[in-house]
């Protein structure tokens, strides 16, 4: 019995097929992150010496203290997604504001609470990294910032 899925009949193209046991091992895990995710709230966080990494909300504190305090945040368009950062580790250089501390980024459900991120919230926060990123250079030293205007 072939227990194959074809993702590809066109006979020009090589036929790459997936084992059915291994489609439902994958729908097993997907089910049992949901249910982790579900008891635990995961956000991201980026700095100047930490590259894009999923954090617990518990964690937050570690990377950036004055979160939820002190912080201001940058609302990310058509979704309820939000940067929060260190109002104090802003640079403004040749009229532009440049992030340089750690960030946070995060979700909110409808009543403003935190929720866990989402794979297409990260992908955002990705894309928005790599349209704002940009390297300062002083005394020869590299500097990457998050340009915010």
């Amino acid at each position: 019995m072939n227990n194959t899925i074809p993702f590809h009949s066109a006979p020009h193209v090589p036929q790459i097929t997936v084992d059915v046991s291994i489609l439902t091992m994958l729908k097993q895990a997907a089910s049992c992150l949901t249910e982790m995710a579900s008891e635990n709230v995961y956000l991201a966080a980026i700095g100047p010496d930490m590259e894009l990494t999923i954090i617990m909300e518990e964690d937050v504190p570690s990377v950036l203290p004055c979160f939820d305090e002190e912080d201001a945040l940058i609302a990310v368009k058509g979704a309820p997604l939000f940067i929060s950062y260190n109002p104090a580790q802003v640079l403004k250089l040749a009229g532009k504001r440049y992030l340089t501390g750690p960030v946070i980024f995060y979700r909110t459900e409808g009543h403003g609470a935190i929720v866990s991120l989402t794979v297409e919230d990260i992908y955002r926060f990705q894309t928005y990294l790599e349209i704002h990123s940009t390297t300062l250079m002083a005394d020869g030293q590299k500097l990457t910032c998050i340009c915010i205007d």
